[in-house]
């Protein structure tokens, strides 16, 4: 009698072949996680923002990939420190 041979599935590589599944959440959703009023977020998603929040449409729903490297960028281009107050000036922003 011939003896089964298992077979293990090889996890090494798994990550890479198939493509990552992002979570789709709705701007209130977003808004909660950012702990931001969901107007703001609806605003950030307008064609007159200058640098709108990366969204996708689903005809009049608006849906964010959580977690998307798109959405991470965007976020991180917001963070401001204590050495970059000239930023601030260049876009138009004057200190009093």
């Amino acid at each position: 009698m011939q003896n089964p041979t298992i077979r293990l599935r090889d996890t090494s590589t798994e990550a890479v072949d198939s493509p990552r599944r992002y979570e789709f959440i709705n701007s209130k959703e977003l808004a909660l996680r950012w702990n931001l009023p969901e107007t703001w977020v609806r605003e950030q998603v307008r064609k007159r923002s200058t640098d709108p929040i990366p969204h996708i449409r689903f005809g009049k729903y608006v849906r964010f990939r959580w977690s998307s490297p798109e959405l991470e960028d965007w976020a991180e281009r917001r963070i401001v420190s204590s050495s970059n107050r000239v930023v601030g000036r260049g876009l138009g922003k004057e200190s009093t």
